[in-house]
């Protein structure tokens, strides 16, 4: 049951009852008009209410979003590092393969690359600068 302040309620009749006889010429009609706005009063303060906790919910699933945007944020960032730290490895690992096997060969990497490049077609891998 919601809770009216009846002094207030009173107060607001006995006004509009002095003040404004023409719109209220009984105090009946001038209770009826202020129960009348001690009850919009409530339904709007009641609104006001339920929109200020939409407004919060709202709020709080907009934040909570910005959590878990900030995440995969970071959980991806994380993954593209590990990715770049694989392909850094792996190139390493190629390259000392390769130098294995120029030492198998007893020759040094150097030329181990220049015979690579001249049986795949490169040439003689000697870049002239332009």
């Amino acid at each position: 049951m919601k809770q009216y302040n009846l002094s207030e309620i009173m107060k607001k009749a006995h006004q509009l009852y002095k003040n404004a006889r023409a719109k209220y010429p009984t105090f009946s009609d001038a209770l009826k008009r202020s129960w009348k706005s001690a009850k919009f009063n409530v339904q709007v303060t009641e609104s006001i209410k339920a929109i200020d906790a939409e407004k919060e919910v709202q709020k709080a699933k907009e934040q909570e979003a910005q959590e878990q945007a900030q995440i995969r944020s970071i959980l991806f960032n994380a993954e593209l590092e590990a990715q770049r730290v694989k392909r850094e490895a792996e190139a390493k690992v190629e390259r000392m393969r390769a130098e294995i096997a120029a030492r198998k060969a007893g020759i040094t990497y150097a030329e181990y690359q220049n015979r690579l490049s001249q049986s795949m077609g490169y040439g003689c891998s000697s870049y002239c600068g332009d």
